[in-house]
């Protein structure tokens, strides 16, 4: 076989699609006749939208191997030059053919099914297999992204038939592990994340359980949080310091949950998602003696959870 030079000039990979088995390509390439190309340019794809976009990349691969003529067709390809080729084989101008001539069926709305695993090509079986599996739904779900698998599998299939290609096939079989997976989640998308526990914690003055500018700016960024992060349960803490009696700061500490929750609600929070207790100078964040006087301990602490 005549080596072959390639030269890419283009972003979008050099994906040069499928084939059943070399031998069949030869035999659609040496019929295909000097119109195929040109019967390529006028098609109007039909059919579902998957159909079309299996038209679309496989008009693109057709298209891709350089402004070359097929030793065994006489037809011209890739009138765009995206590919420069040397001395053409007629394994690769068939190869050619045989995408225009998929790219056709496609545009007829026919059913075109990704090409065969060889036996040699590691991996390709379990390849196929999974992709036949999203491809079941994701022709309807997800028709670009089913569309760009199969070109990509078909891309990597044939490639590796003609030795000269090697590293196209390898780009091809990277770019079928990303869109397979990008069509696996198309079709069955993962669950969302779980969103993390969140905890805020307002500060309050002596013996009050009035709320400070500074306190509403930390309840925002919780009902903003709460908001976005997906989170369904505001669970409200109240503290206080070891100043005064026991049963006056439990009474004191329910009232600076209570104060929360209200503004909460006030910003959107809803009533029932919320749930309040107060444990007076019990937990305290600053550990002190009775009838100690401390800031960080005259709190309220509000958490976040799914």
């Amino acid at each position: 076989m005549s080596n072959v030079t390639i030269t890419r000039t283009r972003s979008f990979l050099a994906r040069l699609m499928p084939a059943a088995a070399l031998s069949v390509a030869l035999a659609l390439g040496a019929c295909a006749g000097n119109g195929l190309f040109d019967d390529l340019d006028q098609a109007t794809p039909t059919g579902s939208a998957f159909s079309q976009a299996l038209f679309k990349n496989y008009a693109y691969l057709a298209r891709s191997y350089g402004a070359q003529t097929s030793m065994t067709s006489g037809t011209a390809f890739d009138s765009e030059g995206s590919m420069s080729l040397g001395d053409v084989s007629d394994n690769v101008a068939d190869i050619a053919n045989l995408f225009a001539q998929k790219a056709l069926r496609a545009a007829r709305g026919e059913n075109v099914l990704p090409e065969p695993a060889p036996p040699s090509l590691d991996n390709a079986s379990a390849l196929r297999t999974r992709l036949l599996q999203a491809l079941d739904q994701g022709r309807d779900k997800a028709p670009d992204a089913a569309a760009r698998a199969q070109a990509d599998f078909d891309c990597w299939v044939l490639n590796s038939t003609v030795p000269a290609l090697g590293n196209s096939a390898a780009a091809c079989q990277r770019s079928l592990n990303t869109s397979l997976t990008t069509l696996e989640h198309a079709v069955n998308p993962p669950p969302p994340p779980q969103a993390a526990a969140a905890d805020y914690t307002v500060y309050f003055d002596f013996d009050s359980w009035t709320l400070t500018a500074e306190g509403l700016s930390v309840l925002t960024q919780a009902i903003d949080t709460a908001r976005s992060g997906g989170q369904s349960t505001i669970n409200i803490v109240g503290h206080t310091d070891t100043a005064g009696s026991a049963s006056y700061n439990q009474a004191l500490s329910l009232k600076r949950a209570n104060v929360v929750k209200e503004v909460l609600v006030q910003m959107g929070a809803r009533p029932e998602a919320i749930q309040v207790s107060g444990v007076g100078e019990n937990d305290l964040a600053v550990q002190t003696g009775d009838g100690v006087r401390e800031a960080k301990n005259r709190r309220a602490v509000v958490t976040l959870a799914p």
